[in-house]
């Protein structure tokens, strides 16, 4: 018995005709009578009575019926709702992002999003890079906004954009000004994948005056405002008054966003639109325009 025999046979049991229930299904009456009894031996019983040229159906062939309409309603339904998921029009879509995106990049590209496709639910958590692949991969999520290049294998990396990490002090503190290598800093540990960048940036150039690692960057952005401390963050992620940015230099320490998602799972019609988007407007704008304060063009020796 499949979903063919029993649609069959509720055409069979609308109509009580053989001939005019193989019109409406556009099959001959030969082909049809041989569905039926394949149905009717599957389920060891008779499901109509002959009579004349009609058919009527048995008291099996009602019980049949009742079980058989909702089976195809709910069949209906399901094919419905996942065309209507496949045109991107419905379902849940579920983001992993790191801080510095969360903030500043990811609403305005929620905004536009669910303004095209109002009756999907976006989840969209604040995670370390780490996490995000880690969610991808175990199916927990269906998309992240992190770095290039991925961390671990199985994940599909699409770069987005460049952006470079810079000197950040309080504007008026007694570390303005100050060669980066003379200013005590907070940076976060060593599990995000920011400060890896920094380490690895810095190695064999100048060792910073690390005293202070805090994981949440507004703490950061705090004790730096204070002017206790210095730190080192993308330009994006510094918010607020008083903080001053300062580029590094010979070269840079450059970080790489980027949209993960996990290559060995089917990506959701939803994931697709949301990546096309992300995509298109990134590529109109580079990180530049992005809400980045400008930097003074004196770089710390």
């Amino acid at each position: 018995m499949n979903l063919n025999h029993l649609r069959l046979f509720l055409t069979l049991a609308r109509t009580q005709h053989l001939g005019r229930a193989a019109a409406d299904l556009d099959l001959s009456s030969a082909t049809l009578s041989h569905h039926l009894a394949a149905l009717e031996r599957s389920l060891g019983t008779t499901l109509f009575d002959r009579v004349g040229r009609g058919m009527r159906l048995t008291e099996t062939g009602e019980l049949l019926r009742g079980f058989a309409s909702r089976i195809n309603n709910e069949a209906e339904a399901a094919r419905a709702a996942i065309a209507e998921q496949e045109r991107a029009e419905s379902g849940t879509l579920r983001l992993g992002v790191i801080h510095s995106f969360h903030a500043n990049l990811l609403p305005r590209l929620l905004a536009e999003f669910l303004s095209t496709h109002p009756a999907i639910r976006v989840e969209a958590r604040e995670m370390i890079a780490s996490d995000i692949e880690a969610g991808l991969l175990d199916g927990a999520l269906d998309l992240g906004l992190a770095f290039a290049p991925a961390g671990r294998p199985g994940l599909g990396c699409a770069k987005l954009f460049d952006e470079p990490l810079v000197l950040v002090t309080a504007r008026n503190s007694a570390w303005a000004g100050a060669p980066a290598e003379t200013i005590p800093l907070a940076l976060l540990p060593a599990r995000f994948a920011t400060r890896r960048m920094i380490d690895a940036a810095l190695q064999g150039r100048w060792a910073p005056r690390v005293v202070a690692e805090v994981d949440a960057i507004g703490s950061i952005l705090a004790l730096v405002r204070s002017g206790a401390v210095g730190t080192i963050l993308s330009a994006r992620s510094v918010v607020g008054e008083g903080l001053e940015c300062c580029p590094l230099t010979d070269p840079p320490p450059i970080r790489s966003a980027a949209l993960l998602w996990c290559s060995s799972r089917y990506q959701s019609a939803a994931s697709r639109a949301f990546s096309t988007l992300v995509r298109a407007r990134l590529a109109e704008q580079d990180a530049a325009g992005m809400r980045r304060r400008p930097a003074r063009n004196r770089p710390p020796r």
